[in-house]
């Protein structure tokens, strides 16, 4: 947490506030978290560029400069806001960075866990300098392919939860959509991967692009401390089927929702409707 639809939503707000303001200074709060940087070359790196765009791919958030790629992946608690300089719409005792804009105005992240990452990257090599080459496809826009998924599928023995989690197969999905993913394709989570049929890949595929999108409509879930950039909570939380359901009735068959750890996750499923 935060997963594809979340960060999605940040990209978003944050686009339409920064982009063509230039950054004017850099400060970092919390050195450890610009990774595979030193915060001297990051802060010269940074200075005076434009930003262009902001973006993301599956969890992680990318701020397009002039000449370089800043990299920032949430992890379980990162939050980007903007806002004055004397203003936090977070805690501020979890402010770790902060840019001055042109535009008056500041980009601040903040990390009460301080597991995020922020790291820079030209342009010409940044995917592979980061590892984000090694990346799965985002399940949006009818991807994967039919093709893609199961010919990683078929080779594949884990449990197919932990496979739909692995980033290099698919780039985006966190713990909460798999839940609702499976439960939603009528899949048990401790299926051996390669034993699923081409209907059942069909439907995880269809079921991906069909949740996430909706998870994006609704600005994200919303659980325990997620907000978007300008502090606003996300509603797919009241969409859920299956996740942080335990003990409550099916929404299908009114079996009491069950959960296990399934490929070391809290995983919430219905024993009588996925299998």
């Amino acid at each position: 947490m935060p997963e594809l639809p979340e960060v999605r939503t940040v990209a978003v707000f944050l686009n339409k506030r920064i982009v063509n303001t230039t950054i004017l200074k850099a400060e970092c709060f919390f050195e450890k978290m610009i990774w595979r940087n030193e915060v001297k070359d990051f802060y010269k790196s940074v200075l005076n560029q434009k930003i262009l765009k902001v973006s993301n791919y599956g969890k992680y958030l990318m701020f397009e400069l002039s000449n370089q790629i800043i990299i920032s992946h949430l992890r379980m608690e990162g939050k980007w806001s903007i806002s004055k300089k004397e203003i936090d719409i977070y805690n501020a005792n979890h402010l770790r960075l902060q840019f001055e804009l042109s535009n008056g105005e500041y980009l601040k992240y903040y990390d009460s866990r301080k597991f995020g990452t922020i790291e820079i990257w030209d342009k010409k090599n940044y995917k592979q300098k980061s590892g984000m080459d090694k990346l799965g496809p985002e399940p949006l826009n009818s991807q994967p392919s039919f093709e893609y998924l199961k010919e990683k599928a078929i080779k594949s023995n884990s449990l197919i939860k932990a496979f739909i989690l692995d980033q290099s197969v698919l780039c985006g999905i966190g713990n909460i959509y798999a839940n609702e993913i499976l439960f939603a394709a009528g899949i048990n989570p401790e299926r051996i991967t390669k034993t699923l049929t081409d209907e059942e890949l069909k439907k995880i595929i269809m079921f991906s692009n069909a949740i996430l999108e909706k998870a994006i409509s609704l600005k994200g879930t919303s659980i325990h401390s997620y907000k978007s950039g300008d502090g606003e909570t996300g509603q797919f939380q009241h969409e859920l089927k299956v996740h942080l359901r335990k003990d409550e009735k099916c929404f299908v068959c009114g079996t009491k929702i069950l959960k296990k750890q399934v490929a070391g996750r809290g995983t919430y499923f219905c024993a009588k409707c996925q299998h």
